[in-house]
């Protein structure tokens, strides 16, 4: 949701397939509560039973797909604006596509019996939580800083934390799927024989460390960003996005208690942009 906001409103356009991507979204939450012994398969759970969860577990990709495809072609023919939201909510689609893809082969008894519980299943679980979630949740709070606090955060020190955060967690997750292809797994310790098949990818343990690191330290220009512009970030008014959902038509911060300084009334749906004529690339939900 947070993505499909910040793009729509970056690209100046709307989303392509939205029906779809709510279809989809609804669907995938029910999928959702019939695949989770696919992480059971080397348990001795039956063939019937393993076939039933790989199944599953191949369907609720069909509705990750569609959204995060819907998400690519939104981009086709946009006036993309690279501001720090639209930044990490572009960084999001292709890491988060990473989580999903390695995914696949843990979906199977056949791969997941080599790959249970290595590093190849630290890596695929953390771009999807880490790179893919985290970056949309960044991209979030950059977007609606301004309405919660009426203050806008600087576009230099956000850009200052975007890059090197995005480097920095792909080297921290990115050789932990070198490591699982090569059979180190998780939670052990290494007196010298348990990772003796693996002598050629232990080095890079040192590099992950050294890439998280650097990737707590690049979250401190976020840290100044948010108290600096708190107390002296430009003012903006209530829609400094160009944005046409509804809580941009409520001041920036909001009124206590309420939203709005009246009832309002919506003309169109939320991602229509603009009306033909319209003065402006942007008509606000609430304006005829």
């Amino acid at each position: 949701g947070i993505v499909g906001e910040i793009l729509a409103n970056n690209t100046r356009k709307p989303l392509w397939g939205y029906k779809s991507m709510v279809y989809a979204a609804v669907f995938l939450g029910f999928m959702s509560f019939v695949v989770w012994a696919h992480h059971m398969f080397l348990t001795g759970m039956g063939t019937t039973m393993s076939a039933f969860f790989q199944t599953t577990t191949m369907i609720i990709s069909i509705p990750s797909v569609v959204i995060l495809t819907a998400f690519f072609i939104s981009l086709w023919g946009g006036s993309i604006r690279f501001n720090t939201p639209m930044l990490f909510a572009l960084a999001f689609l292709p890491m988060f596509g990473i989580g999903g893809l390695t995914g696949l082969p843990l979906g199977f008894a056949a791969s997941d019996i080599h790959l249970h519980d290595t590093y190849y299943v630290i890596g695929h679980f953390h771009y999807v939580v880490a790179p893919g979630t985290i970056f949309a949740l960044f991209a979030g709070i950059y977007y609606w800083f301004p309405k919660v606090t009426g203050r806008r955060l600087s576009e230099s020190l956000g850009k200052l934390h975007f890059w090197p955060s995005l480097i920095f967690m792909n080297g921290v997750f990115m050789p932990m799927f070198i490591q699982g292809f090569a059979g180190v797994s998780r939670r052990l310790y290494d007196g010298g024989q348990i990772y003796a098949h693996a002598q050629g990818v232990l080095q890079w343990n040192e590099f992950m460390s050294i890439s998280a690191f650097c990737l707590a330290a690049a979250q401190i220009p976020f840290i100044i960003n948010i108290f600096m512009s708190l107390f002296m970030g430009q003012k903006v008014d209530r829609n400094p996005w160009g944005a046409t959902t509804v809580e941009w038509s409520a001041p920036s911060p909001p009124l206590p208690h309420v939203n709005f300084e009246a009832p309002i009334e919506v003309y169109r749906d939320p991602y229509e942009y603009s009306v033909p004529g319209a003065e402006k690339d942007f008509s606000p939900q609430t304006v005829k």
